[in-house]
């Protein structure tokens, strides 16, 4: 065979192995990995639920004024059934008023919450029936409900500082029993004591021990896929990067997402927002409306998640995780809040958790003591470690501490709190008699 021959027939075997590739081209069906990648790429929600503005607003306390004695429920669920109650109940002649002191009246129901809330949120809250007002300027964190001389209800809705607006409405009449039979009743209540230190706090906290439930917490992992979908404007551009500090960092060069405390949280941040833009300021209330609009378009609500901290001056919002009509007030891992930060009316940075927690199967429901409010009151005022000017309110709540063994467990334990400059600390140190402290100082 001479050489032009070999020629031909490899060029020959060249044409035949291209013309069988065109075809295999031509012919090539993708791969069910291929399909399931392009739909992850389209999911945005990570299995949460959707919430409205009334579930996630929510009174801390009821407390019943009776003759000069304080009382609140025992049982959560009676704090949640009665809220429920009290959201039904119409109200009318919503107006604002020059802030006042407290009512000292002989009997009255005062509902306290977080935070303060807007005073636009009212609708959310209550029934006004076919009504057509604007709601006044202004904000509330006590609501008290004070019966007048002409047989009447009053609402008086008090902002926590003393300058700020308030604004009062009145009770339909036919709402007002309902009101008279919380008064009237004692059973399932607890008789409180007050705080007092400088100056009148109204922090009311149980006056005899209290027994609280303790639980083991399992947890399930959270897809990170849909958070990068929704967080980010072109997903698909998106690059995993080394972080020091992270499990995972993924950017786009405009925004940046960490994954972080071994899986189970995640900080995104906008990097760029901002920075040639004039500053848009945004209202309390539109950083409430906006932030439940955003987490809702990712079904973002895994957990029972109510409003813990809402700052227009600061256009941030934080969502406090419950359980068993608790709040979460500390953690190992900080999965216990969800925070948005707002600049120029977008969302700067979200950080939340990457875990849902529920029950364990394998561990049964134990319960816990803890020392009287007296007590608590006490050994605040005599303990160097708190400064009595910054503390804004002292409650009971839960810690989640991390289960040994790496299965990723937490156990639910219950703890007295107190809130000094904005910062949640478990309350810890040593007390004599029943019920006392141990342990040392720390914060959430």
């Amino acid at each position: 065979m001479n050489f032009e021959t070999l020629k031909s027939i490899m060029l020959l075997i060249l044409i035949c192995f291209s013309l069988l590739l065109t075809v295999g081209l031509w012919n090539y069906q993708p791969s069910n990995d291929f399909i399931e990648d392009e739909n992850l790429l389209e999911e945005t929600t990570i299995g949460g639920k959707e919430a409205k503005m009334s579930s996630l607003i929510a009174p801390s306390q009821f407390v019943f004024h009776k003759n000069g004695e304080h009382y609140s429920f025992k049982n959560g669920k009676d704090r949640e059934n009665t809220y429920k109650v009290m959201k039904e109940w119409t109200l009318f002649n919503v107006h604002p008023k020059d802030n006042q002191v407290v009512p000292e009246e002989s009997r009255m129901m005062e509902v306290i919450f977080p935070t303060n809330i807007p005073a636009q949120a009212i609708k959310n809250l209550f029934n006004f029936g076919d009504q057509d007002f604007t709601p006044p300027v202004g904000e509330f964190k006590r609501i008290f409900f004070t019966f007048n001389d002409n047989g009447g209800v009053d609402v008086f809705f008090k902002p926590e500082s003393e300058d700020a607006t308030a604004f009062g409405a009145s009770l339909r009449s036919e709402n007002i029993y309902r009101l008279e039979e919380l008064l009237a009743v004692d059973e399932g209540l607890r008789e409180q004591v007050m705080f007092i230190g400088d100056g009148e706090k109204r922090i009311f906290l149980p006056e005899t021990e209290v027994t609280v439930h303790s639980l083991i917490m399992d947890t399930t992992p959270l897809p990170i896929t849909p958070l990068k979908n929704t967080l980010f404007e072109d997903p698909s551009i998106v690059r995993n990067f080394p972080a020091p500090r992270a499990e995972q960092r993924l950017t786009d060069g405009l925004g940046n997402l960490e994954v972080t405390e071994g899986w189970k949280r995640m900080i995104f941040t906008e990097l760029l927002l901002g920075e040639s833009s004039p500053q848009i300021a945004m209202s309390s209330f539109e950083v409430l409306e906006r932030s439940i609009s955003f987490i809702n378009a990712h079904q973002g609500w895994t957990d029972t998640f109510r409003v813990g901290n809402l700052s227009a001056s600061n256009t941030s919002v934080t969502y406090l995780m419950y359980q068993k009509d608790l709040p979460v007030l500390a953690s190992d891992d900080q999965i216990h809040t969800i925070e948005i930060n707002y600049q120029n009316g977008e969302e700067e940075r979200y950080a939340r958790p990457l875990v849902s927690l529920e029950p364990s199967i394998n561990e049964s429901e134990g319960t816990h003591p803890l020392p009287s409010g007296k007590s608590i009151i006490a050994f605040i005022q005599e303990s160097r470690l708190y400064n009595i000017k910054l503390i804004e309110d002292i409650k009971i709540g839960y810690k989640l501490v991390g289960q040994s063994g790496g299965y990723g467990g937490y156990s639910l334990i219950p703890a007295w709190f107190v809130l000094e400059n904005g910062s949640w600390k478990e309350i810890t140190g040593s007390t004599e008699g029943k019920g006392g402290l141990s342990s040392a100082v720390g914060s959430n």
